[in-house]
């Protein structure tokens, strides 16, 4: 029984690559919304706070602190991180019922249409937040304890000055942090179906898979995220030593190539969870 709940990574990880190349139409319909906004809306925030930056010295030699900005970028930088967060709640859940409740039938209309679900999804993802930084916390006082070395390295001593025990205590300690995280993350899912789980159901329906939960996220997501790092950085560059097409366009052309990439990168991430909540919620029923 037990070998029948783990979760294959490897099926799993093809899987999920299938069902995103055959719903490609779908992941651009539901998708392109969302990256248009808040490309938009984020490279307006940008410009305004690097207008603010030009115009006032302090800012550029101390960064650009928040209560140092005019009213303007403020109400920018607060409506670029709404519209993210909105876009961003939306889309996970139209894209989790894309692959758990097929029959539906998910249009830009019902996707990005906030309502109760949505709500909920929100407050799952800070419940999951708060509980995710109290293990982490735990995780890594417990990591200082055993190390010995706590003290130390806050009063300033380096990484050098850990040994390799403590090193690879550090490592797994990250890893032990990232399949938490992999198991609350199975929450989501659920309340994507309208489904009320608690805390310890969610925990009890992962049980055993903590680490193939982790390997699955990461596999899947990694590649596009190899892709991401450096396309950012690129685009930051170019930004900086572009000026001839203005800040405003290139903020713009900038923040529609990384949102692009992003949100290929939460599709993958949101289809993974999907099947292994699928494939999880029928051996526990069985």
């Amino acid at each position: 029984m037990a070998d029948r709940n783990r979760l294959p990574v490897w099926r799993i990880m093809i899987h999920t690559y299938r069902f995103f190349w055959a719903e490609r139409r779908q992941f651009w319909l539901l998708a392109v919304p969302a990256i248009i906004v808040v490309s938009m809306l984020s490279a307006l925030a940008d410009w305004s706070v690097a207008r603010a930056a030009a115009e006032r010295i302090d800012i550029v030699i101390d960064g650009p602190a928040f209560q140092a900005l005019p009213v303007s970028a403020i109400f920018l930088t607060v409506i670029a991180a709404a519209g993210s967060i909105w876009a961003y709640v939306s889309y996970s859940i139209a894209w989790h019922r894309s692959y758990l409740y097929p029959e539906e039938n998910v249009t830009i209309a019902t996707c990005y249409n906030w309502g109760g679900r949505q709500w909920r999804f929100l407050w799952t993802l800070i419940k999951i937040s708060m509980v995710f930084a109290g293990a982490s916390a735990l995780i890594v006082f417990g990591l200082f304890l055993f190390s010995g070395t706590g003290l130390r390295s806050l009063s300033g001593f380096g990484i050098s000055s850990f040994g390799p025990m403590v090193l690879t205590a550090m490592l797994f300690t990250f890893a032990l942090i990232g399949a938490v995280y992999a198991r609350l993350s199975v929450w989501l899912p659920a309340v994507a179906l309208d489904r009320t789980l608690t805390l310890g159901q969610v925990w009890a329906l992962t049980r055993g898979n903590g680490w193939r939960l982790l390997a699955i996220v990461v596999a899947v997501t990694i590649p596009i995220g190899i892709v991401l790092i450096p396309v950012t950085a690129v685009m930051n560059f170019a930004a900086g030593t572009a000026p001839d097409y203005g800040p405003l366009t290139s903020a713009l052309v900038q923040n529609l190539m990384v949102q692009f990439l992003s949100y290929i990168y939460i599709a993958l991430g949101i289809s993974a969870l999907s099947v292994c909540y699928a494939r999880l919620s029928e051996n526990n029923s069985s």
